[in-house]
C-alpha cells in the first residue's frame, strides 16, 4: 500500500483521521472539530475520515480505507444503503472546506485481499439526491418508530451483530409485513 501511495502523483495527502463530533479522539488532525457536522440532507454527522486528499487544482476527496475483500462494485454511489462513507464523508468535506471544491470520496481496499482496489463516487447531484433518500428514509422510520432488523439475503453472514441477533434473522424477516418495509426495500434498489 505504501509503494502504490507514492506511485499516485494526481492527489497528495492533506489531513489524516479528520474526526468531527468525537470529542474523544487523541491522535486526531488539527482540522478536526469537535462538533457533528451538521449536512444539507438533515443528518447532523459525526466520523472520523482517514485520509482527506488533494488534488494540484486544489480539489479535496475522501477516502476511507478498507482491509477486506473489495465488495463494492464501480459505478455505485450508495450500494443499496450499504456503503455510505463516500458520500457522506464528502459531504462532510464541503461542510469543514467551505471554500474548496470537494470531488468525491472513495474507498481504498488497501491489502492484497481487496486487490488494492480504488471506487470513487463523485460527488455529484445524484449523490446529493441518494444521500437525501437515506436521510429521509431513516428519518421516517425513527419518526415512525419501525426500525427493524432486514437483512439482505446471505447479508447475517459477515455481519458483526449476528451475536446480538442470532442466527434466525433473515426468517423472521421473511415474517414481517412488506408493506412496512417497502421504503428500505426501495433505497436498497438504489445503486
Amino acid at each position: 500500500m505504501l509503494r502504490r501511495s507514492t506511485e499516485e502523483t494526481t492527489w497528495v495527502p492533506a489531513h489524516f483521521e479528520l474526526s468531527f463530533g468525537l470529542i474523544e479522539r487523541r491522535d486526531k488532525d488539527p482540522k478536526s472539530v469537535d462538533e457533528a457536522v451538521p449536512l444539507d440532507c438533515g443528518i447532523r454527522l459525526r466520523g472520523s475520515i482517514d485520509l482527506v486528499e488533494r488534488r494540484r487544482d486544489g480539489a479535496l476527496r475522501a477516502t476511507d480505507y478498507k482491509t477486506g475483500k473489495a465488495r463494492a462494485a464501480d459505478g455505485m454511489i450508495i450500494g443499496g444503503g450499504e456503503i455510505l462513507q463516500p458520500v457522506f464523508y464528502a459531504l462532510t468535506l464541503e461542510k469543514l472546506f467551505p471554500g474548496d471544491k470537494v470531488d468525491s470520496g472513495r474507498l481504498y481496499y488497501s491489502t492484497s485481499n481487496g486487490e488494492f482496489k480504488s471506487v470513487v463516487i463523485a460527488l455529484d447531484d445524484e449523490a446529493r439526491r441518494a444521500a437525501s433518500d437515506v436521510a429521509t428514509t431513516v428519518g421516517r422510520a425513527l419518526e415512525e418508530g419501525f426500525l427493524p432488523a432486514a437483512p439482505v439475503a446471505r447479508g447475517c453472514e459477515w455481519c458483526d451483530y449476528r451475536p446480538v441477533c442470532g442466527p434466525y434473522e433473515e426468517l423472521r424477516t421473511m415474517r414481517k409485513r412488506q408493506d412496512r418495509l417497502a421504503p428500505l426495500l426501495q433505497l436498497r434498489k438504489r445503486v
